[in-house]
């Protein structure tokens, strides 16, 4: 009789296969994850891109966003999307882009109001401007100028001091948020001033109260100043910027004749914190590369100045910008609500 060898028994074969069956999925199941995130990477990019704008449709920034997502969807190989999240201060936007999941798909079109001074004006933001965002790119810096009427061309900035010092009533400056507030301020205390500070809510009204004779000039951004100087009406006096703008090369820079006074406005793109690194470096590219369109440069020089800075630098550039501006705007008497 040939001998009985259990090892071999119908039981032990089926014991036997449950465990190596077993093994093998505690295998898979440690491993499949990084595989998973490698081939997502890999297939990097499968679907379509959301482009969060924190501000309203028909928005400046809106309009411009939707000018990208036309230049990077054929780049991109899938649809680009823009999604307009406005309210509570630009910050509703960037919240949604912070608990994304970061692969890639969803992320920011950020902006000063968005991370740089949200800190100093908003009561328990919904999250970090540093700690929960990837920096893609920052993509171009916007000026700001002092806005006067065209019967000033001619009068030199420093000559325009001169009689705000003097007859400070009738050059009051308006302006519709806190970073021109702020700009106001630096140009007062500079220079000695003692001019009063009339906010507005709406620009309509603003630009009828300057071409009225009730502001002696408005602090607004260059972009928007451009319409006022091809109708004539308009003249700025000097522009808030660290060099001399390519649009305007004749108009002098603040800081030429008050050192230090000066902020501008910059834009960029930013994913979802833990994003990995080979995602941010193809969307650096393609949003890059786009920025050097010519429509796109044309656009920046007439807004200030582009700058396409390495995921690494626009990181550096915001952890920068925060504690700067949250000081700038505790200066001017703002704080957070």
């Amino acid at each position: 009789m040939t001998p009985f060898h259990p090892a071999t028994s119908p039981r032990s074969l089926t014991k036997l296969a449950a465990a190596i069956a077993i093994a093998m999925v505690s295998t898979v199941a440690t491993v499949s994850p990084v595989h998973a995130q490698s081939q997502a990477q890999d297939k990097y990019p499968s679907r379509p891109l959301t482009i969060i704008i924190p501000f309203g449709v028909g928005s400046a920034t809106d309009i411009g966003a939707r000018l990208v997502a036309g230049k990077l969807q054929p780049k991109f190989g899938h649809p680009v999307l823009v999604e307009a999240r406005p309210g509570a201060g630009a910050t509703i936007g960037p919240g949604v882009v912070a608990r994304a999941k970061p692969d890639g798909y969803t992320i920011l079109l950020g902006s000063t109001s968005a991370l740089s001074t949200a800190p100093g004006m908003v009561k328990n933001l919904p999250y970090d401007p540093v700690r929960d965002f990837s920096g893609i790119t920052i993509v171009g810096e916007q000026y700001f100028g002092l806005l006067t009427r065209a019967e000033f061309k001619g009068v030199p900035f420093t000559q325009f001091l001169e009689r705000m010092r003097k007859e400070p009533d009738k050059y009051p400056v308006g302006g519709q948020s806190g970073s021109y507030q702020t700009l106001n301020n630096m140009m007062r205390e500079a220079a000695k001033l003692t001019h009063t500070w009339v906010p507005y809510a709406e620009a309509g009204r603003m630009m009828n109260d300057l071409w009225g004779g009730r502001l002696g000039g408005v602090m607004v951004s260059l972009n928007l100043i451009f319409p006022h100087l091809k109708s004539g009406q308009g003249h700025v006096m000097a522009l808030s910027a660290t060099e001399r703008s390519a649009a305007l090369p004749d108009t002098p820079l603040m800081q030429d004749t008050l050192p230090g006074v000066y902020i501008n406005s910059w834009t960029g793109y930013f994913a979802p914190a833990k994003t990995p690194r080979p995602i941010i470096s193809t969307l650096h590219t393609l949003l890059t590369d786009v920025g050097r369109d010519p429509e796109m440069l044309k656009r920046n020089s007439e807004a200030g100045r582009a700058l396409f800075l390495t995921p690494d630098e626009t990181d550096a550039y915001v952890k920068k910008e925060v504690p700067r501006w949250t000081a700038l705007l505790k200066a001017a008497g703002i704080e957070p609500e």
